[in-house]
C-alpha cells in the first residue's frame, strides 16, 4: 500500500462511509519522466510499472479504469462501458475514478453518502457541460445544496494559454479568462468549474489550490512536459468509493 503522505484527502464534511484520494507523482516504481507513481497505460510507461503503481492504491482493485477522450459521457457504474469522462454509483465498493496531468479532477458526494462521482473536466469537457450532465444524470433526485464537490490538483491560470477561439466559449463567467497576447488569452479552469458547479445549485465546493504545472516534485502536468521538449508525462489519479 502507498504512504498515507502521498495522497492528498478532500477536506470537506462527507459522511465517514465515504473515502476520497487524489494521487501525487511519489511513491511508485516508474522510472525517468514518468518517475515514479504513473498510473495511466496509454502514455508510454512500461506496463510491469503502471500495472505495480496501480496495486499499491486504496481500494485498487475496486477501480474502474476509464479511457478517457475529453468528452462528455457519463457512465454508471458498474457498467462494461468505460470511454468516457466522468463516472457516478450509488453501489457499495465500487470506486470512481478518473485520470489527469492538468485537467481538472472533480469528485463529488451528497450528504446523506448514498452516491458518488468522479469528474475529468478539461477545456473540452468543460465547454461541452460534462458537470452538468453528471449532476442531472446522479443526482437527479437531489438537491444540488446536498452535494459537495471537491476540486483536485490542475494547471493553474498562470500557466494555461489557450487560442481566443478555444476560450471564447467562457468568456461570459467573471475572472474565467484573461488576455495575454495577440490571439492567446489565460484560462482559469477552477473558475469555470465552480460557476459550472454553482449553475446546478451545487454552492459547497473545496479544492487544494494546487498547479500541477508549477509544483514539479508534487505532479505530472503534460503542459510542463511539452515544454520541456518531452513527447508526454505519467497521470494522477482520483478516486472516490462508498464503503460499507
Amino acid at each position: 500500500m502507498i504512504n498515507s503522505d502521498a495522497l492528498l484527502r478532500p477536506d470537506w464534511q462527507a459522511p465517514e462511509t465515504i473515502e476520497a484520494y487524489s494521487t501525487t507523482r511519489i511513491g511508485g516504481l516508474s522510472k525517468d519522466e514518468f518517475g515514479s507513481l504513473n498510473l495511466g497505460d496509454h502514455v508510454g510507461d512500461l506496463t510491469e510499472s503502471v500495472n505495480a503503481n496501480r496495486a499499491l492504491l486504496p481500494h485498487h482493485e475496486s477501480i474502474t479504469w476509464l479511457t478517457q477522450i475529453h468528452s462528455n459521457t457519463v457512465i454508471s457504474l458498474p457498467s462494461e462501458q468505460s470511454v468516457g469522462d466522468a463516472v457516478y454509483t450509488s453501489e457499495v465498493g465500487v470506486a470512481c475514478a478518473v485520470m489527469t496531468a492538468d485537467c481538472v479532477p472533480i469528485l463529488m458526494a451528497d450528504k446523506h453518502g448514498q452516491t458518488v462521482a468522479a469528474i475529468h473536466a478539461g477545456l473540452k469537457g468543460l465547454g461541452s457541460q460534462i458537470i452538468q450532465r453528471t449532476v442531472e444524470r446522479a443526482y437527479a433526485r437531489q438537491n444540488g445544496a446536498q452535494l459537495l464537490a471537491w476540486i483536485g490538483p490542475h494547471i493553474g491560470p498562470n500557466h494555461y494559454e489557450v487560442s481566443s477561439q478555444d476560450a471564447e466559449i467562457f468568456g461570459h463567467i467573471d475572472g474565467a479568462v484573461t488576455p495575454s497576447g495577440v490571439g492567446k488569452v489565460r484560462l482559469n479552469l477552477e473558475f469555470i468549474a465552480r460557476y459550472q458547479l454553482q449553475s446546478v445549485d451545487v454552492r459547497a465546493v473545496f479544492s487544494t489550490g494546487h498547479c500541477t504545472y508549477s509544483r514539479e516534485t508534487e505532479y505530472f502536468s503534460y503542459r510542463r512536459s511539452r515544454h520541456q521538449g518531452m513527447e508526454n508525462c505519467g497521470r494522477m489519479v482520483s478516486v472516490i468509493i462508498k464503503r460499507a
